[in-house]
């Protein structure tokens, strides 16, 4: 479910050594985040802005404190 860049939104970022794949992000915001049958989390790198509401809350619901959040406006392109 990775999706290409946004334009100047901000990114999320899941740090995979942290990640306990809980599910604890799906159940906050299906729509950015999915725990595959394979067992991996995949999720939106650049969600929309109205997203980034329900992106905040997952990482703050986050036990391991696995998901970041970056503003977009950082000079990556």
């Amino acid at each position: 479910m990775n999706i290409g860049r946004s334009r100047k939104g901000a990114r999320v970022n899941v740090d995979n050594d942290k990640c306990e794949l809980y599910g604890i992000c799906e159940a906050e915001a299906p729509t950015l985040f999915e725990l595959g049958p394979d067992g991996r989390l995949r999720y939106r790198r650049s969600p929309a802005d109205e997203d980034m509401v329900l992106a905040a809350a997952a990482a703050r619901s986050c036990p391991m404190q696995a998901i970041k959040l970056e503003s977009g406006n950082n000079g990556r392109r």
